[in-house]
């Protein structure tokens, strides 16, 4: 590379390439449109004289270099003006031809429909359209992205190319066009779309990439240059654009679903997108496409690309099944891909890289003097040959006119492609690389040669990076992790609020007392005010589409006039959906919101986050005391507090974010006025002088923040934001329901269990309730009240009134309707009857309208209220009721999420149809991450591959849960959390292709039957009426399988009293000691001990290592526990207690108690101790301060425990214990620090774990008949269980799949089979398409869990043919099934012989053991058994029967 100046030589060469480019180049520019077409050539592979979008911009790039260069030495020759306007006018040529499908634009953003699309060539000579709406695969974001790309570059460069304001409108729109391209398939850049030329489109990264660079390059820049305004100024959504970054990090080094690898995902990572900041994912995609596409003469487009192979069909666009194997390793090699390797080295100070395909360049370019284009020959005959065989007169061809270029002008040409002549395809399929290969005749590529003159003119140093990146995108790569500390702004809603959260030292400012220069508003209005971007009305353009911001977009100020606005976040819509009701959901919401803007925050100054505290989402803290005075009933008084009490949780979480941190993210606490230094501020000074837009009004229409009547319930005359505390209008008083009308069925689920949630109160008398008085007056207007009656009720006489039964035959089923019977009582005479009612039966339709007048029961509200639903439309008005049905299902779904009753809140949500707003995005969130979701089940299942609509998500969900409404609010509560879960958690998804909601829904249940010993429709019921953050939780440990059979894992209780298990992935506040540093206690004192072996020299596995140390609030404020290396991190201030069951592994309870602020706390505590069983293993730690209202009975409780110090802590002490309840007190362990001398020194106990009793031969059952099963203890079950309702598979399973494919006839299960031909040879071993396939003939096994065992079939294969690679081809079908029922055969009848002495005393084996009488047991003690490492295993029983199925004689051994 150059690296001294010498004018004279620079103008010598800037004059040779003017030649070069004028010749090439600009000889081809229209002088009226200023368009370039292909070429002038008419062709059998098309007409290139028309004006491709992505070929003009890529071809005037190596003149805006040029003028770029000329400018550079203060050109007096003319040179540089010409040159720049060269590049104008063609700008603005593409520019205009697209302005005229300014409808087009206006229609796509709303549809995203490939017919609605810019076109992706034009008319050279006029601009105009040549081909139709279905001619041709217009959709090609790349193509309009890349457009703007330069643009952006240009302009920043100082040319003038947007001229008037509906220009810059037009623009604006183009943003929106392009900004959704993470979810919209389109054709690509080689315009077929998928690789079969089938003309189907497909989310491909190159297009995904270089929207990401476009919106992130044209993100600020101001249109007009210098002299613009804030009107011209181009503005993009941060969410927008960081989805797209997120899309593309994870799809890469994938190019689509058809296209495992492709060549143009270097326009990606390199010159001139810049789109990838993860330098090691630059490093793994660039190598990954170099090592399966390079060759000799350049790149394969992609793996089996037949274009222009002398072996493809010409006469037809798209390729038959099985073809395309015949282009297999004679694909056409691009000598365009050097020429961004090229410029990737120089753009990122790479000359080693640079050097390299400089030189590979330079084999591949023919000098024009030699070329003849009439007889082209390999590259390597005109560099032995030289001049010898130069043409007899110039060039003159389609692709090059060279008869009036300078006589002694030697250009570099760079052929299209080099292809495998005919007499050489055989010789080259057998020995790639290893023939001549021959240029196309569309010599030279322009796209190509502008590459390459722009990679000479740097190299010379004519020209540099910075000169052709204004904007420093090249710089864009971060090699560590971005930190940013996350302002939160808490807001309180009034007065008394702030006064109360400032007595538990939460110090917030109310709405009202926030500086008059600054106003709050609700998202919407932001949604609001970025409608008005980009409208235009000459152009019909309307401006930014009705989407929702996310939460970058409110993290951020805006100030218009000098008045600065911030706004809440999209997620604090607590009136949307009842998720948020749930305070722990929320809490988990923010947590990971917090997580999403540290991670993504990529603006100048700090993210700010606005929330604004209500009483409703708190949970009524104002009230003094707990008494609830003015509620008469008792039950409505406990179901409330049982409400109010989770929402501690919330009040905790804000109280705890004054430590400045959360998960690992730093957060200042701030007042609003003193965010303004630090924020990111971003003006919205463009509104103003936007004639067609009111944009005070916008933003006044939302200035009250807590204005929300617009969006109410009006018909039922109350606002459902404004319900906050018991007291209050009663609704019209009545007769008790005839029979106290119970939901009997939830009483045998829930009987004796206790939840967070209401569900015990089912079962008291006191769930009968002045209901109505939970919720505060109704609003100012004198509104009339609730329709429905409440009534408190006297214990039922029945203690078991008959079950009702709800669609229970198949009869029924057919009509799609149901029977309910609800128990009714007659008042005078005691007596019992059943209502029975079918779903749209309207005979019963007045009964059941009496019933529900009567009725005091929210559960028997809904009931009849489904009932009526199904009978009549929703909007029918009851005139005994004066209210509509839908009215009276929108006040019991209000009531229930008051409540928290949740399974009434989702069966009155499905009624209503109900969709969480951000649905869409949570699907498209795993769509775009190559995730596929069913929803349904059976031959009905719809299959989302591709990201839908709102309109067609809901219909899909209202087709497919017809047999319980309340799944489809579940259904939608899955595709919700898997979206959290990928977003913070994307490793969870490990394995996983095809996510189908209603295996999941299945996975929950049997996780739930598994843990509490429920049957089927016990464990439905238990799982309905989970919270949302408990149905999440639940989620997050099925999602977690893999990390349940490690035999150091502490499984975890989710909460106190709670029936859920979490694994350690799951959890966030638990992680290894080994992934979290910063969180790993001291070394341990018995190192070697804890390490290997304990006295008796047991394994390490047999014991349980607890070690623990608390640090008070100067000490450090923490309080940590750990357990066989999983740390168990405590956040909330108090006095935190794990209890730890040693036969199971178990942490049966975790709960906290801060005893700093109340004495109730206190009494919890007492409580909580006692409520324990003997023999558990008890830890205790301190954060912050736990003495301040630590009550003498508590002291007394903890002192029982063998805490001989807890009298002598004082205020914010640091104090940690390690005992057994009601074990010998002296052998507890407990240490204690002062305040003021650091934290407690760490404390270490060792337990054995205890073993199971002994099981006689007449106490065997089904139940615990694993117990003579060493190697099984419920994990493995669990774990294949969850792992086959997710279709998890190991790490590269599918392209291992496919070799297994390639060297047999086929797979079999039943009657299904996958065959060799035509799927290797239509799809390649890492195509995504493959594993979709392969994935779909799995799901074949309706068992989870057998499925799972198919996986590890497969695995062992592979692995024995790996290890024996002379292995002959397998001349049969793979039987899976056969295999495994082999496999399943010998464990049994193993097992069985060896504990014969025992079963044959077993009743449970009075029949004998014959496997076929056994089969449901035997698979069920299979499928638990460890996958290796153990003569015991699966693994150990297939390999058996692998070899005898498949006669494979191989040596290979577990």
């Amino acid at each position: 590379m150059k690296s001294t100046y010498d004018r004279k030589h620079s103008l010598e060469r800037l004059e040779y390439y003017y030649q070069v480019i004028n010749t090439t180049v600009l000889s081809k520019q229209n002088a009226a449109s200023g368009l370039i077409p292909a070429s002038v050539a008419i062709t059998t592979h098309g007409d290139y004289t028309d004006a491709w979008v992505r070929d003009n911009v890529y071809s005037i790039y190596c003149v805006f270099g040029l003028a770029l260069a000329y400018r550079r030495i203060d050109d007096t020759t003319g040179r540089a003006f010409e040159l720049e306007h060269a590049v104008v006018k063609l700008m603005r040529g593409i520019l205009f031809s697209m302005m005229r499908q300014a409808p087009k634009v206006e229609k796509f953003k709303k549809t995203q429909n490939i017919l609605d699309s810019l076109h992706a060539k034009y008319n050279t000579k006029t601009g105009a359209t040549v081909v139709g709406d279905k001619e041709w695969g217009h959709l090609q974001i790349d193509a309009t992205s890349f457009f703007l790309v330069a643009l952006a570059d240009m302009t920043t460069s100082g040319f003038s190319i947007i001229y008037t304001q509906d220009e810059v409108d037009f623009i604006q729109n183009l943003v929106f066009y392009i900004e959704r391209a993470y979810r919209t398939p389109d054709f690509g850049i080689w315009e077929r779309g998928d690789k079969s030329n089938h003309g189907e489109p497909e989310l491909n990264s190159s297009s995904i990439g270089m929207a990401y660079a476009a919106l992130k390059a044209i993100n600020g820049v101001n249109l007009f240059g210098a002299r613009g305004s804030p009107s011209s100024t181009i503005y993009v959504l941060p969410d927008e654009m960081t989805r797209n970054k997120i899309t593309l990090q994870s799809v890469l080094p994938r190019e689509s679903n058809s296209k495992e690898v492709d060549g143009s995902v270097l326009s990606v990572i390199g010159f001139p997108a810049f789109a990838v900041e993860n330098p090691e994912l630059i490093e793994r995609t660039r190598e990954d496409a170099k090592k399966k596409l390079e060759g000799r003469y350049g790149w394969k487009r992609f793996l089996r690309d037949g274009h222009q192979t002398v072996v493809e069909d010409h006469t037809r666009l798209h390729y038959n099944d099985s073809e395309l194997k015949v282009f297999e390793n004679i694909e056409s090699e691009w000598p365009l891909f050097f020429t961004y390797m090229v410029l990737e080295g120089l753009f990122t100070d790479n000359m080693d890289q640079a050097e390299e395909y400089r030189k590979k360049l330079d084999f591949v370019t023919i000098d024009s003097s030699l070329w003849d284009p009439e007889n082209p020959r390999p590259p390597e005959d005109y560099k032995k040959e030289g001049n010898s065989r130069r043409p007899s007169a110039p060039c003159r061809t389609a692709s090059l006119d060279l008869s009036t270029a300078p006589a002694d002008l030697h250009i570099p040409l760079v052929p299209e492609l080099y292809y495998v002549p005919a007499e050489s395809i055989e010789a080259e399929k057998k020995n790639p690389h290893s023939q001549k290969r021959i240029p196309n005749d569309n010599t030279p590529l322009v796209w190509a040669l502008s590459l390459y003159l722009l990679g000479n003119m740097i190299y010379e140093n004519l020209l540099s990076p910075s000169e052709l990146d204004p904007l420093g995108r090249r710089y864009g790569v971060k090699g560590e992790k971005s930190d940013h500390v996350v302002q939160v702004v808490l807001l309180s809603e009034n007065e008394e609020l702030q006064k109360t959260l400032s007595t538990y030292g939460l110090e917030t400012q109310s709405i009202d007392q926030i500086s008059s220069s600054f106003t709050v508003l609700p998202p919407q209005a932001l949604v609001d005010v970025y409608s008005a971007l980009g409208q235009n009305n000459k152009l019909e353009l309307s401006g930014r589409p009705n989407h929702p911001v996310g939460t970058l977009a409110t993290s951020r100020l805006y100030r218009i006039e000098g008045h600065v606005y911030a706004f809440t976040p999209q997620f604090m819509d607590v009136d949307s959906f009842y998720l948020n009701s749930d305070p722990d959901y929320l809490v988990s919401t923010i947590e990971s919101e917090l997580t999403f803007t540290n991670s993504n925050w990529f603006f100048p100054g700090r993210p700010t986050l606005t929330i604004v505290l209500t009483n409703a989402m708190l949970g009524d803290i104002t009230n003094k005391g707990p008494s609830n005075h003015n509620v008469s009933n008792e039950g409505l008084a406990n179901a409330l507090l049982t409400a109010d009490v989770s929402k501690k949780n919330l009040l905790n979480f804000f109280m705890n974010l004054r430590s400045g941190e959360c998960n690992g993210v730093r957060i200042r606490l701030s007042r609003l006025t003193e965010t303004v230094n630090t924020s990111n501020i971003e003006s919205l000074d463009f509104l103003i002088n936007k004639p067609d837009v009111d944009w005070s009004n916008i933003l006044s229409t939302n200035k009250t923040y807590l204005r929300k009547d617009h969006n109410s319930h009006k018909r039922l005359g109350f606002n459902e934001s404004n319900v906050t505390s018991p007291g209050g209008i009663h609704t019209p008083g009545g007769a008790k329901t005839p029979g106290g009308a119970r939901t009997p069925r939830r009483k045998s689920v829930f009987g004796g269990k206790s939840l967070g949630t209401p569900l015990d109160k089912l079962n008291h008398d006191s769930y009968f309730q002045d209901i109505a008085t939970a919720l505060e007056k109704i609003n100012t207007q004198s509104a009339p009240a609730f329709k429905l009656k409440d009534h408190e009720i006297e214990t039922p006489k029945s203690e078991t009134p008959a079950p009702p039964s709800v669609g229970g035959n198949d009869e029924v089923k057919e009509k799609k309707s149901a029977d309910l019977k609800i128990n009714t009582e007659d008042n005078n005479q005691n007596s019992e009857m059943l209502l029975s009612l079918t779903l749209g039966d309207l005979s019963q339709f007045e009964p059941a309208v009496k019933s529900l007048q009567a009725s005091v029961n929210l559960y028997d509200q809904i009931d009849l209220l489904q009932y009526l639903a199904s009978c009549k439309n929703l909007d029918e008005y009851i005139v005994d009721l004066d209210a509509t049905i839908r009215d009276l299902l929108e006040e019991v779904y209000v009531k229930s999420k008051r409540l928290q009753y949740w399974s009434v809140a989702r069966q009155a949500s499905g009624l209503l149809n109900k969709t969480v707003p951000s649905l869409t995005y949570n699907l498209t969130d795993l769509v775009i991450r190559q995730k596929q979701v069913t929803i349904g089940s059976g031959s009905t299942e719809h299959l989302i591959s591709t990201p839908v609509g709102p309109d067609t998500l809901n219909k899909m969900i209202a087709e497919q849960c017809l047999d319980d409404v309340r799944e489809g609010p579940v259904v939608q509560e899955i595709i919700i959390s898997l979206g959290n879960f990928i977003r913070t958690s994307p490793y969870m998804f490990d394995g996983i292709l095809r996510l189908r909601t209603h295996f999941i829904i299945i996975a929950l249940r049997e996780e739930i039957s598994r843990i509490n010993h429920f049957n089927e429709e016990e464990a439905i019921e238990h799982l309905m009426q989970l919270s949302p953050f408990e149905l999440q939780s639940l989620l997050g440990t099925v999602l977690s399988g893999p990390g349940m059979c490690e035999d150091t894992t502490i499984i975890v209780r989710d909460k106190p009293g709670g029936y859920l298990v979490l694994s350690q992935e799951f959890d966030p506040a638990r992680r290894s000691s080994a992934e979290l540093p910063n969180l790993r206690l001291p070394p341990s004192k018995n190192h070697v001990q804890v390490e290997m072996n304990d006295e008796a020299g047991k394994p390490k596995k047999e014991v349980l290592v607890i070690r623990a140390q608390s640090g008070g609030y100067n000490a450090g404020n923490f309080a940590r526990v750990e357990i066989n290396g999983n740390v168990l991190s405590a956040t909330t201030r108090g006095l935190h207690v794990w209890a730890i069951d040693r036969l199971e592994k178990v942490v049966l309870e975790h709960a906290s108690f801060d005893t700093h602020i109340s004495t109730d706390e206190s009494e919890d505590l007492v409580q909580f101790i006692r409520s324990l069983e003997q023999g558990l293993i008890v830890v205790m730690a301190s954060k912050d301060d736990f003495t301040e209202h630590l009550s003498k009975e508590a002291i007394d409780v903890l002192k029982s425990l063998g805490a001989s110090k807890i009298e002598n802590v004082k205020y914010r002490d640091s104090y940690v214990l390690i005992t057994e309840k009601n074990g010998d007190r002296d052998q507890a362990i407990e240490a204690h620090k002062a305040a003021n001398e650091g934290p407690t020194d760490l404390i270490e106990e060792e337990f054995a774990i205890l073993k199971k009793n002994d099981i006689l031969p007449s106490e065997i059952t089904t139940e615990n008949i694993s117990h003579f099963c060493p190697s099984s203890n419920g994990r493995w079950l669990r774990r294949r269980k969850n792992d086959g309702a997710l279709n998890r598979v190991p790490r590269h399973f599918f392209s291992r799949t496919w070799s297994i494919l390639d060297n047999c006839h086929g797979f079999k299960i039943g009657s299904h089979f996958l065959p060799r031909d035509p799927t290797v040879f239509e799809k390649t071993s890492e195509e995504f398409n493959f594993a979709l396939a392969v994935e779909g003939f799995l799901g074949i096994f309706r068992d989870p869990a057998e499925r799972q065992v198919a996986v590890e079939i497969l695995s062992l294969i592979y692995r024995m043919q790996k290890k024996n690679p002379d292995c002959p081809m397998i001349e049969m079908n793979i039987d899976l099934p056969a295999i495994m029922e082999s496999a399943i055969s010998d464990f049994w009848n193993t097992w069985v012989n060896q504990n014969k002495e025992v079963f044959e005393k077993s009743p449970l084996f009075e029949h004998g053991f014959d496997y076929n009488t056994h089969k449901e047991m035997a698979h069920g003690l299979f499928y638990d058994l460890p996958l290796e490492n153990s003569s015991e295993s699966t693994s150990a029983y297939l390999v058996k029967s692998i070899k005898k199925n498949l006669n494979l004689n191989v040596d290979f051994d577990i």
